[in-house]
């Protein structure tokens, strides 16, 4: 990294560690998902309890244990909630803080300035681009860092080092997501003529990517109409699922591809394989699911780089760049 984008890089940690704006949006974020995490905690110590009693009484009959079921514990699935969080609020979070990078120098009238220096566009933009993913990286770390340590306290059971590199790679992947959306707000705002045209089709975007697409994807799939699924609720054997499965390929396809288009639904996909969350990989290792979820990762990751590179790369017309009025 040349001297020149390490000058931006800091100016611009210096100036969101001085004005207490990505402060603000790190909070709302945290609360959130810690509001995600104890609701889903509560909910789990009422099963426990209820089970507790169960056993209580049991034993009071002197009637065996056998008869029902020891709930299994998986403290992990506690983050559900918390993810759900970094998927909605995290976006919305990146689009602000891309549109903020962006606009301050348009609102300052500085661009033209700035790079009348020995500074040339690339090295302008990649210097913002390392401020704001560095930025928003900071900020997970805070929010994961507060989340496993409550996650360790309400769940009451400690958590092991592959409970903790599963975080760590959720937390990566999720930097890698919520950077999509900054890089694509900073990218809008530097190019299109008005800032408040950018922020409008940077949230029409996030309307359609976030929200729309999964929900129709999620919407049309039969197995999430019914609780753990219609097949499981009917018992119908894995073999039997995979022939019904196979008449309705088109809808299938269909509905698949309306959900391929979101990166929300990739990082979700990848995120409760990872964690657990989803019951098909509760309890399995790390590194068969990482497989299986490569193309999900790949998604993540490639839209950072794509969106990196188109943004390093924009030409920065700023003699046609104006000042909101």
């Amino acid at each position: 990294m040349s001297s020149q984008t390490f000058a931006i890089t800091s100016k611009d940690l210096k100036e969101a560690r001085r004005d207490g704006f990505f402060t603000v949006l790190t909070s709302f974020i945290g609360l959130a998902a810690i509001a995600a995490l104890v609701t889903g905690a509560i909910a789990l110590t009422t099963d426990v309890a209820t089970y507790n009693a169960a056993k209580e009484t049991l034993l009071a009959l002197g009637k065996s244990l056998d008869v029902i079921a020891s709930p299994e514990f998986y403290p992990l699935k506690l983050l559900r909630g918390a993810i759900e969080q970094v998927e909605i609020v995290g976006a919305v979070l990146g689009i602000l803080v891309g549109f903020r990078t962006a606009v301050a120098e348009r609102g300052r009238q500085t661009l033209a300035l700035v790079l009348t220096r020995p500074l040339s566009k690339t090295q302008f933009l990649l210097g913002k681009v390392l401020a704001g993913t560095l930025l928003i990286a900071i900020s997970l770390f805070t929010v994961f860092a507060v989340l496993t340590g409550m996650l360790a306290v309400s769940s009451g059971v400690p958590l092991t080092g592959d409970d903790l590199v599963r975080i760590g790679f959720v937390w990566v992947l999720a930097t890698s997501y919520v950077s999509a959306f900054f890089l694509l707000s900073m990218l809008l705002t530097f190019t299109l003529k008005h800032p408040s045209s950018a922020l409008l089709a940077s949230f029409v975007i996030w309307l359609l990517v976030v929200l729309i697409a999964p929900q129709i994807g999620d919407t049309l799939d039969p197995d999430n109409q019914v609780a753990g699924g219609v097949f499981k609720q009917l018992h119908i054997p894995k073999v039997e699922q995979e022939r019904i499965k196979q008449g309705f390929a088109t809808y299938e396809l269909v509905r698949n591809g309306i959900e391929a288009a979101s990166v929300t639904k990739h990082f979700e996909r990848a995120s409760f394989a990872i964690l657990g969350i989803k019951d098909t990989y509760t309890g399995q290792a790390l590194t068969p699911i990482l497989t299986e979820k490569r193309s999900d990762i790949f998604w993540i990751f490639g839209s950072f780089f794509l969106l990196s590179i188109l943004t390093i790369s924009n030409k920065l017309k700023f003699e046609k760049l104006s000042k909101e009025s």
